[in-house]
């Protein structure tokens, strides 16, 4: 008895549908288009926000695209009240409802069609404030999002008791210090106990700002705050 294989191929579900996913990227990259992107405009009709009357616009993607304009003029309005609201908008209501608790509410801008419209990164008008405190995270709100997601995702560690933390004012640390005078070298054991957790001397900037050349002793030199 001779026993035959079937020659039809078999379609496998996951190869087809990178197979049809390759094609796609190909035919974008084609058209000049994006793989994650497949609209091209971003289309706006019907914008009445604030001081717009009915505006209606297409906005290339992957282009640069400048709005001129006199003061009150709406320009702020379309980029800002309209199409980045409506961004910040789509992008919060992909958390869940638990975090979207704890974000601001965006109300829809007021617009009759609006599509094409992907993540946009926002960059504020405003100045930004003269704290020489301020970092990257305070500065873009970015540590409200971050202690969010460390407290879903992150893994809770004590540590040792000695474990420096940014929540414990009070520093206390100890070891050998080798110190060198002439010929002489000898270890000596230091502590150091320090209250407040910020630098004395820079006033936790991490910069001090010293002169560095050496006062003036001439008779007549008079100082900057007598002149």
């Amino acid at each position: 008895m001779t026993s035959r294989t079937s020659s039809r191929p078999t379609t496998d579900p996951a190869a087809a549908a990178a197979a049809a996913a390759a094609a796609a990227a190909v035919a974008a990259a084609a058209h000049g288009g994006h793989v994650a992107d497949s609209h091209d405009l971003i289309r706006v009709h019907g914008a009445r926000e604030n001081n717009l009357k009915n505006i209606s616009v297409e906005l290339p993607k992957r282009r640069l695209t400048v709005f001129t304009g006199v003061s009150g003029s709406g320009k702020s309005s379309l980029v800002f009240a309209t199409i980045a609201a409506e961004s910040r908008r789509m992008i919060n209501e992909t958390y869940s409802t638990f975090i979207q608790g704890f974000m601001p509410t965006q109300a829809r801008p007021d617009v009759d069609v609006l599509d094409g419209l992907t993540t946009a990164i926002i960059v504020g008008q405003e100045r930004l404030g003269a704290n020489p405190r301020s970092t990257v995270g305070t500065v873009t709100d970015a540590n409200a999002m971050l202690r969010m997601l460390f407290s879903r995702l992150g893994e809770p560690h004590i540590g040792s008791p000695n474990a420096f933390s940014f929540n414990v004012p009070t520093v206390r640390g100890s070891g050998a210090v080798t110190v060198e005078r002439g010929d002489k070298t000898r270890a000596t054991k230091a502590t150091f106990f320090q209250l407040g957790g910020m630098c004395p001397r820079c006033e936790g900037r991490g910069a001090v700002s010293d002169s560095t050349s050496p006062p003036s002793t001439t008779p007549n030199a008079r100082s900057t705050r007598a002149r």
